[in-house]
C-alpha cells in the first residue's frame, strides 16, 4: 500500500473547474441557506458523531466495498445519503434503510455534467444537481444487479443510466443540497444532522496516528464524507472508499475502521476548495437535537 495513493486510488474528482463552478454557482452557501442553524449553538466542546446513528439504525457500520474505478463522487455522496438516512430514522422519521447504489449517483452526476464517455471522474456540484433533479435509487432496487459492481460504474459512466432506473429513481430525490466553505458551516452542518460531502486535491497518509488522526500528505483527486467533528484536538471524522480496515492504525471515538481523522486547518483547506456540500432530505435545512449519545463524552 502506498504512502501517496491510497489502494485502487484513480483520480475521481475533477477538479474545481469551470464545470465544477458553473454548478456550484447554483446553490447557497449554508449560512445564507439556514441562518437560523447559526444561532445558540451549544459551547461545551463536545464532539458530534454522526457516525453513531448507523450503529443505532443498522446495529453496525455499514460493510461497504472498495471502490474499483474513479468513482469516488457515487461513492461519497451515497455514503453521505445513507448516513442521511440513518440520521432521519433516529430522529424519527417513518423509513426503512435502504443503501444507495453508488453507481447511479456517479453515472447521473457524469450525466448532468455533460461528462459522458470514457475518462473516469466527476463533480460534487455535479453529483448533488443530479440527486436533487434525476433522483436515487437503492441497491434493493436494483435486483440482482444491486451489489456494488466497478464495471457497471464504468458502462454507466460511459453511456448513461438506463431509462428504466432513471424514472424510478424520478420518486427519490434529495431534498437539497448547500454549499459548505467554512469550519463554522461544517461544525453546524453536523451538529444538526446533515451530512457533509467533500470533494479536493488534498492526499493524506494512510496510517492513523494514536488519536485516529492521518496527516496531510500529496495531491488526491479525492471524494469522501465528513460523519463526525471533535473540539478537543479539532478536526473532522471521513469516512473513505477504500473498503474496511483503510487506513491502518488506532480508532478514536468509536470511529469505523474505514475512516481517519483530519485537524481542522487540513479540513478548512479542503472546504475552501468549493465542492463541498451539506444534505438534506427535506427543501429545507432545520435546526434538530441529536441523540445524547451521539456525543463521545455522553454515552457510556
Amino acid at each position: 500500500m502506498s504512502e501517496s495513493n491510497p489502494p485502487f486510488f484513480t483520480a475521481g474528482w475533477l477538479g474545481a473547474d469551470e464545470v465544477q463552478q458553473t454548478f456550484a454557482a447554483q446553490y447557497p452557501a449554508l449560512a445564507a441557506a439556514a441562518p437560523g442553524l447559526f444561532r445558540d449553538v451549544p459551547a461545551d466542546g463536545s464532539p458530534i458523531l454522526l457516525y453513531k446513528a448507523f450503529k443505532d439504525v443498522l446495529g453496525d457500520f455499514p460493510a461497504y466495498p472498495a471502490q474499483e474505478i474513479g468513482d469516488c463522487v457515487g461513492f461519497g455522496h451515497g455514503h453521505g445519503v445513507d448516513l442521511l438516512q440513518c440520521v432521519e430514522i433516529a430522529l424519527g422519521a417513518p423509513a426503512e434503510y435502504r443503501e444507495t447504489d453508488t453507481e447511479f449517483i456517479y453515472a447521473s452526476s457524469r450525466e448532468a455534467a455533460g461528462i459522458l464517455g470514457r475518462q473516469d471522474g466527476s463533480y460534487g456540484s455535479a453529483a448533488v444537481t443530479a440527486m436533487t433533479s434525476i433522483g436515487l435509487v437503492s441497491r434493493d432496487m436494483l435486483g440482482a444487479d444491486g451489489p456494488y459492481s466497478g464495471q457497471r460504474a464504468k458502462q454507466w459512466g460511459y453511456s448513461g443510466v438506463p431509462p428504466a432506473i432513471k424514472a424510478e429513481a424520478a420518486a427519490f430525490k434529495l431534498g437539497s443540497a448547500a454549499r459548505v466553505g467554512t469550519w463554522d458551516e461544517l461544525t453546524t452542518a453536523v451538529r444538526n444532522g446533515y451530512p457533509v460531502s467533500i470533494c479536493s486535491g488534498q492526499g493524506f497518509t494512510l496510517q492513523r496516528d494514536k488519536d485516529g488522526f492521518c496527516q496531510a500528505k500529496g495531491s488526491w483527486g479525492h471524494c469522501m464524507v465528513i460523519a463526525g467533528v471533535r473540539f478537543d484536538r479539532p478536526g473532522a471524522c471521513i469516512l473513505q472508499s477504500w473498503g474496511p480496515d483503510q487506513p491502518v492504525g488506532p480508532t478514536a471515538l468509536g470511529q469505523p475502521s474505514y475512516s481517519f481523522w483530519a485537524d481542522r486547518a487540513v479540513v478548512e483547506r479542503i472546504l475552501a476548495q468549493g465542492d463541498s456540500w451539506a444534505l438534506a432530505k427535506a427543501p429545507q435545512f432545520v435546526a434538530r437535537a441529536l441523540p445524547p449519545s451521539w456525543s463521545y463524552h455522553q454515552a457510556a
